[in-house]
């Protein structure tokens, strides 16, 4: 069983194609699953109903996407299995928040990713007046923390992106570093395997191969995700990063259907044929 959680539509204002279209690709793939997961509303910087526009869909958006989200999962029930799913942003401050407003809506899953310390976002190249970058990525890890224990989320979403824009000091497993994948396994949520930065400038997935044995260490799972931004992009790099994982150690990943976690074993040979190897 093969499945993608991280994938994005028009509504965030930076990718391209329809729910419909996503799903589509996913069938035409041969996936077995595949999650929707558009960016959330933001809500911390303002009151407006789309304050970021380009970033995030807008507040009124959210409803509609969740009501055409099911009414997909409805009509392709036969086809694939389309799991509701939603990344969140995770903001320090408005853990309870999020945390109730995922409760309200009958989700699959939700990816919780650090994109903002507080009023600044993490892909913004410039760092934070005043700021170095030990601070900035210590203060990501920290926020990580916080998003784990939250119980808001099902999902870290790609851990150590920070270096994206080259805000991460160090390559070295550091003592905090270590201590944020503890606390995520001792949550009990799992982190992605997203595939994306493959595709960036950075031409290193999230996170790093030395971060996923850390993590296959801890015992924390892993889903797949490619972050697509168009669906074209569907399933971008699974085989790579299924041998990646086989090669950390891992032998399952996994999924989630309402809430719930549910392994899959790892099936190296299947992946293959979906990638016409």
């Amino acid at each position: 069983m093969l499945i993608d959680h991280h994938t994005h539509h028009y509504r965030c204002g930076h990718a391209k194609g329809t729910l419909e279209d996503v799903i589509e690709a996913a069938i035409a793939k041969g996936l077995d699953g595949i999650g929707l997961s558009d960016h959330s509303p933001i809500y911390h910087l303002g009151d407006g109903d789309h304050v970021e526009p380009g970033r995030a869909m807008a507040k009124s958006e959210l409803p509609r996407y969740v009501a055409e989200m099911a009414a997909l999962k409805e009509r392709y029930r036969d086809r694939i299995d389309v799991k509701l799913g939603v990344e969140s942003d995770h903001v320090d401050g408005w853990e309870e928040h999020y945390k109730q407003l995922w409760e309200s809506y009958d989700l699959d899953y939700v990816i919780g990713s650090v994109h903002w310390l507080g009023d600044w976002n993490i892909f913004d190249p410039r760092l934070p007046e005043g700021k170095d970058a030990w601070e900035v990525y210590e203060a990501y890890l920290l926020a990580t923390q916080r998003a784990a224990r939250s119980g808001a989320y099902d999902i870290i979403g790609h851990l150590d992106c920070i270096k994206t824009r080259g805000h991460m000091p160090t390559r070295a497993i550091t003592p905090l570093l270590e201590e944020t994948i503890r606390v995520i396994a001792e949550s009990g949520v799992a982190i992605e395997l997203n595939t994306s930065g493959w595709r960036k400038s950075v031409q290193e997935c999230y996170p790093r191969r030395e971060v996923l044995e850390c993590c296959f260490h801890y015992g924390v799972p892993v889903a797949l995700g490619s972050d697509a931004h168009a669906p074209e992009l569907v399933a971008a790099g699974f085989e790579r990063a299924c041998r990646l994982l086989w090669d950390v150690g891992y032998r399952e990943i996994v999924t989630f259907t309402k809430r719930k976690r549910e392994s899959i074993p790892i099936d190296l040979d299947r992946v293959r044929r979906l990638a016409g190897g």
